[in-house]
């Protein structure tokens, strides 16, 4: 079940967000929505032992996993986790919702 909430933003804060959310295909709902679950979920703690698993699990930021495992770029950080046998991180909720409207627009289309 969805609950309308309000929320009392600036107009200059909102109207970022809103420019925000329209470049990359999504919304504020969804934005807001994604890091209320970011920030509600159990604190996970970041294995400094396995970074590339702590990568492809979604808990360490593309750059913080090429730092930590001492890679010269994402292209190198790809080829690891291809080495590993690990797959890629999911991207955010938000994103996957955005690809999943694009695509239906376009199986609309044609």
């Amino acid at each position: 079940m969805l609950k309308n909430t309000t929320m009392n933003l600036p107009d200059e804060l909102v109207a970022k967000v809103r420019a925000y959310a329209a470049q990359n295909r999504t919304t504020m709902t969804a934005i807001v929505r994604e890091h209320f679950e970011a920030i509600t979920e159990p604190e996970r703690e970041i294995s400094d032992e396995d970074p590339l698993l702590a990568y492809s699990k979604g808990m360490l930021s593309r750059r913080e996993a090429v730092r930590r495992l001492g890679l010269r770029d994402y292209a190198d950080l790809l080829v690891a986790l291809g080495d590993a046998d690990l797959p890629m991180p999911l991207p955010p909720a938000h994103e996957i919702e955005n690809q999943a409207a694009t695509f239906a627009r376009l199986w609309r289309m044609g």
